[in-house]
């Protein structure tokens, strides 16, 4: 071995905690900054597709989705003298009120079915593998949770009107669950036509 200089012979290495300090921190650093980048943009999709008060799907994300299906067992659930509620006691109870309702709806429903906010107070229920039968029990089951407690000192109703189509568009169903739906209301409110 021939060597190139007279200096001394200096050796270069790294510690256990350099080598952890240098690699393992910022690895850390940043999967903690993605997985926060991924919970705000799961915030933020939420947001988009749900509204803030009842959790439901905004109409305005799900309607196309809806033209897109062919068959229905769908209600359409709107609550009693609304309006009323909110020229008399004001917004923010009508406002208590939707919010509970919509609460005691959820409960009524699978993880599978989906709930859009329609209108103001008006909700569609979109049920999957659920026969006309089955429809009309659920939707009973639905009036039954809304009415059998006050909502804010309140005896607040809701009418239902659904459809069960094997075979159809989004618009027909729509029409034939609203038409159900006024039935309901003419009939006195506070019930279930199907």
């Amino acid at each position: 071995m021939i060597s190139c200089t007279d200096a001394e012979t200096t050796y270069v290495g790294f510690g256990a905690w350099e080598i952890f300090e240098r690699t393992f921190v910022p690895a850390v650093l940043i999967t903690l900054f993605g997985h926060m980048l991924m919970v705000l943009y799961k915030r933020n999709k939420q947001r988009i597709y749900r509204d803030r008060m009842t959790g439901f799907y905004r109409r305005d994300f799900y309607e196309t989705r809806l033209k897109k299906l062919n068959q229905f067992s769908m209600l359409i659930i709107d609550i009693d003298f609304f309006k009323s509620i909110n020229d008399t006691f004001g917004h923010k109870m009508g406002d208590d009120v939707i919010s509970e309702v919509t609460r005691r709806i959820a409960k009524q429903i699978r993880a599978s079915d989906v709930a859009v906010r329609w209108g103001g107070e008006e909700f569609i229920i979109l049920f999957k593998d659920m026969d006309e039968t089955v429809l009309r029990e659920k939707a009973e089951a639905i009036r039954q949770c809304v009415v059998v407690e006050k909502i804010a000192d309140l005896n607040v109703t809701i009418s239902v009107g659904g459809v069960y189509l094997e075979q159809g568009s989004f618009a027909e169903a729509y029409q034939i669950a609203d038409q159900a739906l006024y039935q309901s209301k003419e009939n006195g409110r506070n019930q279930v036509t199907i």
